[in-house]
């Protein structure tokens, strides 16, 4: 469902109705609840189920002396799934184990070198040893999910992509899309610069390149951030960066995020009974999304962890 269709799916759920018989339900307010509800309710069970869906990437060339780095800002919170290391830009990469901060201080013996182990000290991730410059530092991290929006009103041929280089990292489109805000969309004017987003047209909708820096000559974006280009296919949709039609859920469960985005509506509107009958039905349906997560191919037995019987692990303990 594009956001249109979930609005509507939202009103018959919460029996709210026309805008105009609901004046406090827009469709601004509605999308915002909607998007709440994707960040609070499924961030959760996305993260856990540790599936490889939201995932992303972001690399940075460390600086002398520098062994903070921030966590890119549209991470999911606690949505680190990996941080590696490389000595230069062809690798190899290097996984490195988290420590806690109680025991930083026990791992700073060398000043400088290439880290072995890292701690969160809030939004940053802390590697040690300090790295000297131009190390790769690479953050596998859990997106969050883009705001939803209106439906582009140029139509679905707004930033449909005809054409994709990742050698010249080139992006062409039909039409140019819109930018929304505080109920207004603007749409992209050639020349520019902007901040884009590429989206799955089918399938999760799942962002194949997310906050890139493109410049823009006609109907040709020209990315410059560097992201990785290989993942997006002809047909995909370009968008301006965390912004989305379409909520990054299977189409199947777009109805169950309508629903849970109900339940707290008729509780404002204080049907309970309605409410508590339509919450548990979603609850089915949430459960039936997380067990569907894991594992992805059902006929791969499930792997058993390595037994390390070193010294350092100790008897008993998995690796």
């Amino acid at each position: 469902m594009n956001t249109t269709e979930l609005e509507e799916a939202l009103r018959r759920s919460a029996y709210i109705g026309t805008a105009t018989a609901f004046p406090n339900f827009t469709q601004q307010v509605l999308l915002s609840e909607m998007t709440d509800k994707l960040q609070t309710v499924f961030e959760d069970i996305v993260v856990k189920a540790r599936a490889g869906y939201w995932l992303q990437n972001t690399i940075t060339t460390t600086v002398a002396g520098q062994s903070r780095y921030r966590v890119p800002p549209r991470a999911v919170v606690g949505g680190l799934e990996k941080v590696e290391i490389a000595e230069s830009a062809t690798g190899p990469w290097m996984k490195i184990a988290e420590v806690p901060a109680s025991i930083e201080q026990d791992y700073r013996q060398n000043n400088a070198g290439t880290p072995w182990v890292f701690t969160m000290a809030g939004d940053a991730v802390d590697v040690i040893p300090t790295p000297p410059a131009g190390m790769r530092l690479r953050l596998t991290y859990y997106i969050r999910p883009s705001q939803l929006i209106p439906v582009q009103p140029v139509g679905v041929t707004a930033g449909v992509i005809t054409a994709v280089n990742t050698t010249a990292r080139t992006i062409v489109v039909t039409a140019l899309p819109s930018s929304y805000a505080s109920g207004t969309f603007t749409a992209f004017v050639a020349p520019g610069t902007y901040t884009i987003d590429v989206v799955s047209a089918t399938g999760w909708h799942e962002l194949q390149l997310a906050s890139e820096t493109a410049t823009l000559a006609g109907t040709t974006f020209t990315c410059t951030t560097g992201g990785d280009m290989s993942r997006i296919a002809v047909g995909d949709y370009v968008r301006a960066a965390d912004q989305s039609e379409w909520p990054c859920l299977p189409d199947d469960f777009h109805r169950c995020l309508a629903d849970a985005t109900a339940v707290k509506i008729l509780i404002e509107l204080n049907l309970v009974e309605k409410s508590a009958v339509l919450a548990a039905n979603n609850g089915n349906d949430l459960q039936r999304f997380k067990s569907l997560l894991v594992p992805r191919v059902k006929a791969e037995p499930k792997q058993i962890g390595l037994m390390r019987r070193s010294r350092g692990y100790g008897w008993g303990s998995f690796r």
